[in-house]
């Protein structure tokens, strides 16, 4: 019997754009003729074989498989730490860390400012004591480990407490494996991190990256990030410029240290994996080109292995929403399918509850097992570049490419990378593209399911209970108050004599120019905080010692720079 109260439209949910996300228009099919221009030598090549359009392995992901990460930080040293034995047992092979506002920020718990973000979304890692505890029982040697903090100072601080709990523990700093965002230009762009001045935090950056090419090796020191930018309000040419502009600045600070590009080695970027599939998968190939001939053809790498872009990712938590939250596997199961498709070498998949609250382990061995059914039941990763010859691929990979050389073009009359963050332009354009989006979204010309399209009345539909009870849940005022006892303790029951030492070889190290690595590692050691390290430092540029202005300088330190 027809139920004439049914109506069948094939214009509903129908095509509203027809530009990519980075508002590249496209046509409906692409041809040979659209890619005529293009050599497969100089533009593709093999798998394994510049300019690595297609991979930097020649089999891919049949002989190494990509990393999988996550960012695990719970309030407490303890927590993270059960955690990350947890996800270790369900196949996590790759360790982010990541501290509390206060700490990304340069300041200890007690610091007056630190009372209302203090333990939110991360440890309070104000020494090296709670670090020890939060790795205790894990693997320094042959695991891998990530720093995905915000300030510039936290990537040499947490490189350097890794290093000084090596030494404690007789093990070689050399084994170390691992890297570190360190990117000085999203460090302000993104989050304004106060530690440090942005002539500051340039010889901060460069320090750290120099010690680590001697002295651990097998920890890449910089990866310029693309990822919050890119999630802030850049588009893909500009989240891709962006770090190429800040891999060369890099490098040529580095050349005045007497390093080479052949000596630094294969580079790492920390890309976004956004929603729009196609564009996504684009960009990480036209990342992988574009670093190869920079390195070859401006830097004049000999080695190919430096001429090799490794890129790890972040899969886009801006796409996630709290509205239809199950909706949101279909995203990051999309995004981790583009990553695979692209060649990454390192994913760190959002979870589907991220929206809400702190992710759960339901979720977390969620995004894990989508990754295991990618490999073993879906068979994706079993040929290299499996898209590649796509006309529509190889159009949207050269076209991602023009966009970006162009971007760089720009950034490069202004005076580099650094000028541009100083004379507000970096932030003026990504505001502007943000404001673009936001108007998209609100007109109807962007569709976001279950936000501005297909949206349900009444129930939010079907929500599990691992989703419903992620909400985040701040500490309590009496877990705050505990904490900042915690700190006042460690401060008075500390090796007095030993904090003025390191205090003053940190101090004069500033002053002199020495490469402030090894003072904080041997600072860390003898009992110094995350605060006094970053407050000694600004003192020695003769700076006040609080980034916020809100204290003054300890008289631990005050007695140990008049000494």
């Amino acid at each position: 019997m027809k139920n004439d109260s049914i109506v069948v439209d094939r214009d509903i949910g129908g095509i509203r754009r027809t530009a990519t996300q980075s508002h590249v228009e496209v046509k409906p099919v692409y041809t040979p003729e659209d890619c005529k221009n293009l050599s497969y030598d100089k533009d593709l090549g093999d798998p394994g074989a510049y300019p690595y359009t297609r991979g930097i392995y020649p089999e891919m992901y049949r002989k190494r498989l990509w990393l999988k990460s996550f960012i695990v930080s719970y309030s407490t040293a303890e927590e993270t730490n059960a955690a990350f034995k947890e996800y270790i047992e369900n196949g996590l092979t790759d360790l982010r860390l990541l501290a509390d506002l206060p700490t990304q920020s340069g300041i200890d718990p007690d610091h007056p400012l630190a009372w209302s973000s203090m333990m939110c979304g991360g440890v309070a890692t104000y020494a090296l004591p709670v670090y020890e505890r939060m790795l205790e029982g894990l693997p320094l040697e042959g695991a891998i480990y990530e720093l995905a903090h915000s300030g510039i100072s936290n990537f040499i601080n947490f490189h350097s407490m890794l290093v000084a709990i090596m030494q404690k523990n007789g093990l070689d700093p050399a084994t170390l494996r691992g890297n570190g965002i360190n990117d000085p230009i999203r460090a302000k762009l993104v989050y304004e991190s106060p530690d440090f001045p942005t002539h500051i935090a340039r010889r901060v950056w460069l320090d750290h990256v120099e010690y680590a090419l001697k002295n651990t090796p097998k920890w890449k020191p910089c990866c310029p990030n693309g990822v919050d930018p890119q999630q802030r309000g850049m588009d893909v040419p500009k989240e891709l410029g962006g770090c190429l502009a800040v891999a060369i600045a890099m490098l040529e600070g580095l050349k005045d240290r007497g390093i080479s590009i052949d000596q630094y080695g294969p580079m790492v970027f920390a890309l976004d994996a956004e929603s729009d599939f196609f564009e996504t998968i684009a960009k990480f190939r036209a990342a992988r080109k574009m670093w190869a001939t920079i390195a070859k053809e401006r830097f004049g790498a000999t080695d190919k292995r430096s001429m090799q872009l490794k890129i790890g990712i972040r899969t886009s938590g801006l796409s996630l929403q709290w509205q239809k939250p199950l909706n949101n596997a279909a995203r990051v199961t999309l995004e981790i399918l583009s990553c695979v498709l692209g060649g990454v070498n390192s994913l760190d998949a959002s979870s589907i509850d991220e929206a809400i609250g702190l992710p759960s382990l339901e979720a977390r061995v969620f995004n894990l097992d989508a990754q295991h059914i990618i490999t073993h039941e879906a068979n994706v990763p079993l040929a290299a570049d499996p898209l590649g010859g796509s006309y529509y691929v190889e159009w949207l990979t050269k076209k991602v490419e023009t966009e970006t050389y162009k971007y760089l073009e720009k950034v490069e009359e202004r005076g580099g990378i650094f000028e541009c963050l100083e004379s507000n332009w970096l932030h003026d354009i990504m505001e502007a593209n943000r404001e673009k989006i936001q108007r998209e979204k609100a007109e109807g010309k962007r569709l976001i399911i279950g936000v501005n399209a297909f949206c349900e009345t009444g129930e939010e539909g079907p929500i599990n209970s691992a989703i419903r009870d992620v909400a985040y849940k701040t500490p309590s005022e009496e877990q705050r108050r505990e904490k900042v006892n915690e700190v006042k303790l460690f401060k008075e029951g500390r090796d007095q004599n030993a904090v003025k030492v390191a205090v003053e070889k940190l101090f004069r190290a500033t002053k002199e120019g020495r490469n402030l690595s090894p003072s904080i590692i041997e600072g860390f050691k003898g009992g110094m905080t995350i605060g006094e390290t970053v407050g000694v430092i600004r003192l020695g540029y003769g700076i006040p010692y609080d980034p916020f202005e809100q204290i003054g300088t300890p008289e631990i330190v005050k007695q140990s720079i008049r000494g």
